[in-house]
């Protein structure tokens, strides 16, 4: 009987030695990205309060760039499935130039704290109606694949033109699309999954709105291999990627119950202690 015991607290402490996952970390590198060699003072890379400002000179080139689009005919009842649709897009261009107000844009943006700091990489802008061909057809098929089908793209059924043209000018005066894209670009290059961040697991308090037309899902047995410590998994009644945008107070309301819950279990852990 005593072999047994001794034979069974062995196997328990063989398995929990190998079973036991070492907690990994990623090394910090110090790479480049910028133009040429790397600078060898350091770079002011503090956050600093600024407001959103446009010249003149800025909107007056655009204007001129958006005079100067050359437009093709789309492909007959194409729709959006070879991208923003060019009929269309002629249209958003001329409300574009005659009745959107940026200014006024400005100032609402402006009501709200903006902070800058030096990132890494630089942006390139030559065509405004091209960036907003690009931007759009990523908020038709992103907030809902179905939308591809409709000669508008479903853009105004989830958002105005004014919100989808403030968002477009943000990337067009800051000039940062390309590094928008690298994002993508550089995460996206090697596979989904293969790279050694994304095998990590993620220990601290994880909440997951689940909605339903983002483009990929993961299943929540899947989730749970990699946020061990998931505390709210909602699926979400409507929804697409753009899901603070599309569907703000969905989007509040569960992060709301997700922080309750996190504040909740950390008031009972200290109360057990």
């Amino acid at each position: 009987m005593l072999l047994e015991v001794f034979l069974v607290l062995g196997t328990l402490l063989i398995y929990f030695l190998f079973s036991k996952k070492k907690e990994e970390s990623l090394p910090f590198k110090d790479g480049w990205w910028g133009r040429g060699q790397k600078p060898l003072t350091k770079e002011d890379s503090s956050i600093r309060p600024f407001k959103v400002e446009t010249t003149e000179e800025e909107l007056s080139d655009l204007f001129r760039r958006l005079d100067q689009a050359r437009f093709t005919e789309p492909l007959e009842s194409s729709c959006f499935h070879y991208g923003t649709n060019s009929a269309h897009l002629r249209k958003i261009v001329s409300y574009w130039k005659n009745q959107f107000n940026w200014k006024k844009q400005v100032e609402v943006l402006n009501k709200y704290p903006q902070f800058k700091t030096k990132i890494q990489g630089c942006g390139l802008n030559d065509s405004p109606v091209g960036l907003a061909a690009y931007i759009l057809e990523k908020f038709s098929s992103w907030t809902d694949m179905e939308f591809q089908n409709l000669e508008d793209g479903g853009l105004e059924r989830k958002f105005s033109l004014d919100d989808l043209l403030t968002n477009i000018m943000i990337y067009w005066v800051s000039g940062c699309i390309v590094s928008s894209m690298r994002f993508y670009k550089e995460n996206l290059q090697k596979g989904i999954g293969t790279q050694k961040h994304e095998k990590l697991t993620v220990q601290v308090p994880t909440g997951i709105a689940s909605f339903p037309n983002e483009i990929l899902h993961t299943p929540q047995a899947w989730a749970k291999k990699k946020y061990t410590n998931i505390v709210s998994f909602c699926f979400m009644p409507r929804g697409g990627h753009f899901a603070a945008f599309e569907e703000p107070e969905l989007l509040a309301k569960d992060i709301l119950q997700f922080v309750d819950k996190v504040e909740k279990e950390q008031l009972w852990k200290k109360k057990g202690e």
